[in-house]
């Protein structure tokens, strides 16, 4: 009777510790939440590395920039016309106003044009930037997805040549308020780029062999566009010299 017990305790025993062992594995599983992987990239660095932020946005930048030149040459020529009246008429007096007249007109039609044109390049300007936006997050989506990483955060690296350490560190700190730390092998920087390169091309360096859009061709528009106050300069340029040589 007394072995029948000591068999039976004996086979409780190993049950109850072979349940516990089974229950550890889980309760381990459940306390430790699971890892995940996180990489990082030096944006500004990624976008720099499309072709259309190098051989396509210099083009908008710069035709726009001459256009808004153009504009004030205009101003600067009207402004001297308006300084001859004055030695001819009083400000203020109908031969005056009837004088300088067609400079105003043509003023404004100059400045609604420039503003015309301000919101052309502002629109092209959006659909390039979306292009790279698109280009850039599938670059980022197939690195990840092939490392197997789950969130991608943005580390802003700053230039610190010429500037002394303390104050770079303090500066890339600022820029970067939501990643304290990471270790270098979370960097996919390098990754993303050559990903990109595959979906979008490398920068050519020179706009004239044209871009990475499929319905733009900043190219072919850009240098269709004449400068914004040309036409209202023409038809207001040789009108108040007239005037001003009327009698009074």
């Amino acid at each position: 009777m007394k072995k029948f017990m000591v068999i039976a305790l004996c086979g409780a025993l190993f049950c109850a510790v072979s349940a516990l062992q089974a229950q550890q594995p889980q309760q381990a599983q459940q306390s430790q939440p699971r890892a995940l992987l996180i990489g990082v990239v030096d944006m500004p660095s990624v976008l720099q590395s499309h072709p259309i932020t190098v051989d396509e946005m210099p083009i908008l930048r710069d035709s726009f920039a001459k256009e808004r030149l153009e504009a004030q040459k205009y101003e600067q020529t009207c402004m001297k016309q308006v300084e001859q009246i004055k030695q001819q008429y009083k400000m203020g007096t109908p031969q005056f106003d009837e004088a300088t007249k067609p400079i105003r007109e043509g003023l404004r039609q100059a400045e609604i044009q420039l503003q015309d044109r301000q919101a052309e390049v502002m629109n092209q300007v959006n659909q390039l930037q979306y292009k790279i936006y698109t280009d850039v997050q599938k670059a980022v989506q197939q690195v990840a997805e092939r490392k197997g990483i789950l969130i991608v955060h943005t580390k802003i690296k700053l230039d610190r040549k010429g500037v002394a350490e303390e104050v770079a560190a303090v500066q890339e700190a600022d820029a970067n308020p939501t990643l304290v730390w990471n270790h270098p092998a979370c960097d996919i920087t390098e990754d993303v780029k050559a990903a990109l390169a595959v979906i979008a091309g490398t920068p050519k360096g020179n706009a004239a062999t044209g871009g990475a859009l499929d319905n733009i061709s900043s190219q072919a528009q850009v240098n269709a566009a004449q400068p914004a106050a040309k036409t209202a300069a023409a038809a207001a340029a040789a009108q108040p010299a007239r005037a001003a040589a009327q009698p009074r």
